[in-house]
Parts: C-alpha cells; sequence; structure tokens
C-alpha cells in the first residue's frame, strides 16, 4: 500500500482519528493537572576519617593517608545503607520536625535515594510534595548521619569520621506539562492511524 493511500485511508476517517488524537491531548492535559506538586531536595556528603597522625609526626610514610581514604570508603558504603532503614528514616523525620507518612516499613525504606560515589561521596536525594519539608528532610537527612558517626566516634575513638556536606538544593519536579503534550500528541496520531486503518480494513471484510 502506497503512503497516499493512507493518507485517503486516514481522511475518509477523519471523525475518527483526529477523535482519538484530541482525546488523547486532553486525557494527558487532564492528568498532568492533577498530578501533586514535587519537589526535589538534593545534597552531597563526603565522608573523611580524621588522622590521628600527620607526617611530619613519624618518620615513616604514611602513603598519603591511603589506609585512612580506604576506612572512609568503607565507612561510606554503611552510612549508604543506613538510609533503607525504616528506623533511621524515622529519626530524619524526627529531627526535621516532621510527621512520619503513615505508609508501611518497605515504603519507608525508599523514602531516601543514596547514591554512593568512589571513595567516599554519596549524593543523597528525597522527593516531596511540600519544597520547605524537602528541604528540611534533606538538611535533617545529613544532619542524622553526622549524629550517628559521633556516637561511633565515642565508642571508638580511633576511628573517628567526620560528614562533610554540600549545600543542599531544592528544584521543581512536577511533570512537565509541554513535554507531556508532545507525548501524548504522538500517540494520539499512532492510535488514530492504527485504529483508522483496522475501521477500514473491517469494513472492507
Amino acid at each position: 500500500m502506497e503512503l497516499r493511500e493512507y493518507f485517503r485511508i486516514i481522511g475518509r476517517y477523519k471523525i475518527i482519528f483526529w477523535g482519538v488524537v484530541i482525546l488523547a491531548l486532553a486525557g494527558t492535559i487532564l492528568f498532568t493537572k492533577l498530578q501533586p506538586k514535587s519537589y526535589l531536595a538534593s545534597t552531597t556528603i563526603t565522608v573523611n576519617k580524621a588522622s590521628s597522625l600527620k607526617q611530619s609526626q613519624v618518620n615513616y610514610y604514611l602513603f598519603d593517608n591511603y589506609y585512612n581514604v580506604q576506612s572512609s570508603g568503607l565507612f561510606s558504603q554503611i552510612i549508604t545503607s543506613w538510609f533503607s532503614s525504616p528506623a533511621l528514616v524515622k529519626e530524619i523525620y524526627s529531627k526535621a520536625d516532621i510527621s512520619l507518612p503513615p505508609v508501611s516499613q518497605k515504603k519507608l525504606a525508599k523514602i531516601f535515594k543514596a547514591v554512593r560515589q568512589e571513595p567516599a561521596t554519596i549524593n543523597i536525594s528525597v522527593t516531596n510534595s511540600n519544597k520547605e519539608e524537602a528541604e528540611k528532610l534533606i538538611t535533617a537527612a545529613a544532619s542524622v548521619m553526622q549524629d550517628k558517626s559521633n556516637e561511633l566516634g565515642r565508642s571508638d575513638r580511633e576511628n573517628v569520621y567526620d560528614i562533610v556536606t554540600f549545600s543542599s538544593i531544592v528544584s521543581d519536579a512536577s511533570a512537565n506539562l509541554w513535554l507531556n503534550i508532545f507525548i501524548g500528541l504522538i500517540s494520539g496520531i499512532l492510535v488514530g492511524i492504527v485504529l483508522t486503518l483496522g475501521v477500514d480494513y473491517f469494513k472492507r471484510d
């Protein structure tokens, strides 16, 4: 079948074709408008093991504190795993003075996203429908990490870790209306073409 034949069929059933396109666009716009506002808050923390010795204090080579870097990397793995703990998430919400969401522990464990980068850097993010709450949560998360690190340091003074926190950033993460309209338009056109071709096929039979 030639291309112009396809256009001829679409023109023959243009009411169906344009009806599908309009419905797809209307549905996309309605769906996007009904979505709640969403804000993404993120920060970065770096774990640094405090060194009890300096190169100038000893007569042997400290390998540029290589072992401290390795130790910091291992501890950053532990911190990353903490974010999948519902108990720790509860502490973060308490620190931020925000009520804990009434959801299952499985969902609590997925509220924060922590991604570790070698050797000892962790990117933390959280999404919330309230911009102020999102900022409070990401700030509280970094604070709780430092508190937990300090607790471990009190029990083992030879392994003290500092948490260096970067400034947090909060941005609008709501659905992009124009992008969704474009996707809805393309989807509507494709479905409209398939539907008109189907109607034409069965009418011929």
